[in-house]
């Protein structure tokens, strides 16, 4: 399949929820570049999306985590989380079950749900890039959430392995998008230690550490300014190298994990230059805030 458009953009369902908190100019730059994104899509008319984003343990909890899952159902069920509407959205079988099978022959072993669920990470960027969700989507989970996660390299190393999965599809025209970040806080100081203990001795007080979402939250505005500057000259995957998790996250906070997804796609397109569409330190949506637009 030929790449027609690849894509980057933050997630947080309070852009949507609490978009009128944020000052004009920061809804202007946001949502005028979702708005070209939209326009670019209806122009171009990709077969499909490929969405790389992640779980916020809404379709995979704590009884099953995969680190990467692949969508292969017919539709996909968007959950209704994060203040964002429940929805249903069509899967490219096809395309989903061929990037399995490739992936699955070249020894990297995709989690797959013939029973497709995806949350905000998901639903918040297709309603507003393809809003009458007509578009056919392969949704790709990344675990960003959930220590342990996979590493930097392994994130890099799965997103070149699904780009020579579109090399060897079908003839087609598919849009890629990568969702997620930037830097943000998730939770209160007790939830944030509560997700950091040993894997097995969390589920039974899940309850007791709940998620709280605060009127403004944390940005790190001269980390995510100087990560749009690596994204846009072509270089994450020196990010990967010089860069380790437990350094993002105490840069950048445990919601800046979910760069992952951007360190996926960049490496699905090897490491293209991108365009900048719009930053904001939107700390009333709790999260510095970007769209990017890869060149290819």
């Amino acid at each position: 399949m030929d790449i027609v458009a690849a894509y980057a953009c933050s997630h947080a369902g309070l852009i949507a929820t609490r978009r009128e908190r944020a000052d004009e100019s920061t809804q202007a730059s946001v949502f005028g570049a979702y708005d070209r994104i939209r326009q670019e899509l209806e122009e171009l008319r990709p077969d499909a999306l490929l969405v790389i984003a992640t779980d916020h343990m809404q379709a995979y909890p704590l009884p099953l985590v995969p680190q990467f899952a692949i969508g292969v159902g017919p539709t996909a069920r968007g959950l209704g989380d994060g203040g964002i509407a429940p929805c249903t959205v069509p899967v490219h079988q096809d395309l989903a079950a061929g990037i399995l099978g490739y992936c699955t022959s070249h020894e990297v072993d995709l989690a797959f749900s013939e029973d497709v669920r995806i949350d905000h990470s998901f639903v918040m960027p297709l309603e507003l890039a393809t809003p009458r969700l007509d578009v056919p989507i392969v949704p790709i989970a990344q675990n960003c959430n959930v220590p342990p996660r996979p590493t930097f390299a392994r994130s890099r190393s799965v997103g070149a392995t699904i780009g020579a999965a579109l090399a060897a599809a079908a003839p087609g025209r598919v849009a890629v998008l990568a969702t997620g970040g930037l830097s943000h806080w998730v939770g209160n100081p007790k939830r944030r230690e509560f997700m950091q203990r040993r894997p097995g001795n969390r589920y039974a007080d899940l309850a007791e550490n709940p998620v709280t979402l605060e009127e403004t939250g944390e940005v790190n505005e001269a980390f995510d300014r100087d990560f749009l500057d690596q994204t846009a000259t072509g270089a994450l995957g020196g990010f990967a190298t010089s860069w380790t998790p437990e350094k993002v996250e105490d840069v950048a906070g445990n919601g800046a994990q979910e760069l992952r997804n951007w360190l996926t796609v960049a490496a699905l397109l090897n490491d293209p230059p991108a365009q900048v569409l719009a930053y904001a330190p939107a700390r009333e949506w709790l999260t510095g805030t970007a769209i990017v637009r890869f060149r290819l």
